[in-house]
């Protein structure tokens, strides 16, 4: 009996994994079920690899991407991307290598590039964008 009830279950599994990895398993992925499932997705926009030469003389190539939040302002920024380029640039000409060092230096330059990018565009009638994030960062010392 106990042997029969084995063999069925076996059966019952060989059948199952199968059946519901070819379903897909949708039912998993029920909407609103995983954490942050309302929250709206970051559209982000990348301004490209900005070299520039820090005030005491070391050169950084940054790569650096904002959050723009709606189209609209994304549409904005990409017309503008080469001013918002150049304001990269300013704002790594206005650190020292020190300035840059750890994640500290970072997060502070990152927010540093944000309230100049802001600013800006605050003048050019363009939303501000909601954050700024560095993708990459290399330097050389001189």
């Amino acid at each position: 009996m106990r042997r029969v009830l084995w063999v069925l279950l076996a059966i019952a599994l060989i059948i199952a994994i199968p059946v519901g990895i070819a379903g897909g398993i949708s039912w998993l992925d029920w909407a609103g079920s995983w954490s942050g499932a309302g929250r709206p997705q970051p559209k982000w926009v990348t301004a490209g690899e900005v070299r520039a030469t820090t005030r005491d003389g070391t050169l950084v190539k940054v790569r650096v991407a904002f959050d723009v939040g709606s189209s609209s302002t994304r549409a904005a920024v990409e017309r503008h991307l080469r001013d918002v380029g150049l304001l990269l640039e300013v704002s790594v000409g206005a650190q020292s290598t020190e300035d840059l060092a750890g994640a500290h230096g970072i997060e502070r330059l990152s927010r540093d590039m944000l309230e100049r990018v802001n600013a800006y565009l605050a003048t050019e009638g363009v939303e501000p964008l909601k954050s700024g994030a560095i993708q990459d960062f290399w330097y050389t010392r001189p």
